[in-house]
């Protein structure tokens, strides 16, 4: 799918208040070495959310090269058989130390736009529930805008705040704003 159309199609999804007020967007860099992009969304012309790969990529190697210190972790022994290679403790090791740098990007709201366009493709195609309880980040907190979640409902959701992320949290904030409902109904914690 084109981005044009998958960006009015998730515009479409906006709740009557936030209509004109989100905005999506993203770009290509094409005079860069692999063509790095961005994804970005605005609320009131203001960013709320970015995801650059240049950013992602320079964070995510300063984070994998603090683990593999820390944890001393050492390169993968050459061997003639790659498939000993593959499956060597040192690989699996290095590759568990990139999960979890990617781990703690996400959990700082550092995003690569890999990150946003494949839950944006996938989010016209859920259901408001299926969107509510996805193990996407993005989605749970896209969902936050729908115009299928009501405002009651939105009055009604609860949130562990040490367990819910605060991407999520922040888009819930907004919506609340927008609506008129007092987040004192469902205590947060400041952004």
């Amino acid at each position: 799918m084109k981005w044009s159309k998958t960006k009015a199609t998730l515009e479409s999804f906006l709740c009557e208040k936030l209509q004109g007020r989100i905005k999506i967007y993203a770009t290509v860099y094409r005079k860069f070495h692999d063509e790095p992009s961005r994804v970005w969304i605005t609320f009131d012309k203001k960013e709320i959310i970015s995801a650059s790969d240049v950013t992602y990529q320079t964070r995510h190697e300063e984070t994998y090269r603090k683990i593999r210190e820390e944890e001393n972790l050492k390169g993968i022994p050459f061997n003639p058989n790659w498939d000993e290679m593959f499956q060597s403790p040192e690989r699996q090791a290095l590759i568990k130390a990139s999960d979890q740098s990617e781990e703690m990007m996400i959990s700082q709201n550092i995003f690569s736009s890999y990150h946003f366009y494949e839950p944006f493709m996938e989010y016209s195609l859920l259901s408001i529930d299926e969107a509510l309880t996805s193990d996407n980040i993005l989605i749970q907190a896209f969902a936050m805008f729908d115009r299928r979640l009501g405002k009651r409902r939105v009055r009604n959701l609860s949130f562990k705040s040490e367990n819910t992320h605060p991407l999520i949290l922040k888009f819930y904030k907004i919506r609340c704003d927008v609506e008129g409902i007092s987040v004192t109904e469902n205590p947060l914690p400041k952004f």
